[in-house]
């Protein structure tokens, strides 16, 4: 196991407020990287709230390289105000294994200008600290324990979302910045073969569907648990699904969906439950 150094997370640590704001730029960003059409009286995007999940270096091993999102959880109480100041509050909640990898989980509390809370996540990274590797070596998904488990639940269809996300895309989405979400250099020196689509954009689809599905309810009372499953990877082909299955198990004023995103060869990128008020 890698030494930790100070530098490096540890259970409890409260990472400096982080400010935050949505600008036109930003939601510009957002909408011509992942093409999604937005009603410009309605409100913003909801995952937008991502870009002030933004504690990754605080939480980040020394050991990064192979690192990968492994979960997000939300839960929206408002809709995001453009040019509002916000500030997100950060403690790294747990430090756990996850098979080979080491996961942080850093809970997240994203409040307005009034002290009100709008926004709470947990973001789960994963890091490779006993073993670390020159190049990330991806098992075949169909290969993976549990890959005959996804079985999707009775319920209906929801309309999907269908696109490809190109490399130009991810340097729109991440707003021209060089990382390895746009740049394959940067990508490698991390041990990665190709690009990485940022799970923040495969994420802000998976919100996408949901708020086509619930309307309003999901700005004000949404919920959503998501695991990343598999890599996506520039020109990959998706589809994003999911089917209402009703009121939700541990709460009947919530109806609930089970949602995925596929590839066109059907390896599963990542699957997703939600749930949102029904009255």
């Amino acid at each position: 196991m890698v030494e930790q150094t100070r530098s490096d997370p540890t259970i409890g640590k409260e990472l400096s407020p982080h400010p935050f704001r949505v600008t036109d730029t930003m939601v510009q960003d957002y909408q011509e990287g992942l093409t999604l059409d937005y009603d410009s009286a309605g409100p913003l995007p909801s995952m937008l709230a991502g870009w002030a999940d933004s504690f990754h270096e605080a939480a980040r091993f020394t050991q990064d390289k192979g690192h990968l999102w492994m979960r997000q959880e939300w839960e929206l109480r408002a809709p995001l105000v453009k040019d509002d100041d916000y500030l997100a509050h950060a403690v790294i909640k747990d430090i756990y294994r996850r098979r080979d990898r080491t996961v942080v989980n850093t809970a997240m509390d994203l409040k307005n200008s009034a002290d009100e809370t709008v926004v709470k996540s947990w973001h789960h990274q994963s890091f490779l600290l006993d073993a670390p590797v020159e190049m990330v070596q991806f098992r075949d998904p169909n290969k993976k324990e549990g890959a005959r488990k996804f079985i999707v639940p009775e319920g209906a269809p929801l309309d999907e979302i269908d696109k490809v996300i190109d490399l130009e895309m991810c340097g729109q989405f991440f707003h021209g910045n060089k990382n390895y979400h746009t740049d394959l250099q940067a990508s490698q020196e991390l041990g990665f073969h190709d690009v990485v689509v940022g799970g923040h954009m495969s994420m802000s689809c998976m919100g996408r569907l949901m708020e086509q599905h619930f309307g309003a309810s999901w700005w004000t009372g949404g919920k959503l648990d998501i695991k990343f499953t598999n890599p996506l990877w520039p020109d990959d082909h998706i589809r994003i699904r999911g089917v209402a299955t009703g009121p939700a198990e541990d709460d009947a004023s919530r109806d609930a969906v089970f949602a995925w995103i596929e590839k066109g060869d059907g390896t599963i990128v990542l699957i997703a439950n939600a749930s949102a008020p029904n009255d």
